[in-house]
């Protein structure tokens, strides 16, 4: 067998959160393996025991340092990690309002947040975050 084949494919679960104020998307800025940089939603993976909304709260937190409500799952979209290609996350996204003003954690990757127009996202927008925006946000004039 040849190392290709021993590789073991790794299928992960996370939350991401769909946080819109005035017709606009929060996105948040971070940077893959490689050093190139990202736009995407806020979250990430499910730990052990925990629920997907306790999830979504704890990743908010840590990345933009913001409580947040969550409200109900508006979709999911299948992300294939560029900087680990045998891994595959699967992320519920959640409807989520913030409690306050978000400030990017560098200690946790983020380097950046942005408020965008749904039809006027960032060119490095992940791919997969890309298309569930357009699809759920834009096509619906800025409304879910």
């Amino acid at each position: 067998m040849s190392g290709n084949e021993l590789e073991r494919q790794v299928l992960r679960i996370g939350a991401k959160a769909l946080i819109t104020d005035h017709g606009r998307v929060l996105l948040v800025k971070e940077r893959h393996g490689d050093g190139s940089t990202f736009w995407t939603l806020p979250g990430g993976g499910v730990e052990r025991r925990e629920s997907f909304s306790e999830c979504l709260r704890r990743e908010i937190e840590e990345e933009i340092r913001c409580r947040a409500t969550v409200g109900e799952t508006v979709g999911r979209y299948v992300y294939h990690h560029t900087s680990r290609p045998t891994t595959t996350t699967v992320y519920a996204i959640f409807d989520a309002t913030l409690r306050s003003e978000p400030e990017p954690n560098r200690t946790e990757g983020i380097l950046d947040y942005e408020w965008l127009e749904p039809t006027d996202l960032r060119p490095t927008t992940l791919d997969s975050v890309q298309h569930f925006i357009e699809q759920s946000v834009a096509e619906n004039g800025g409304e879910r």
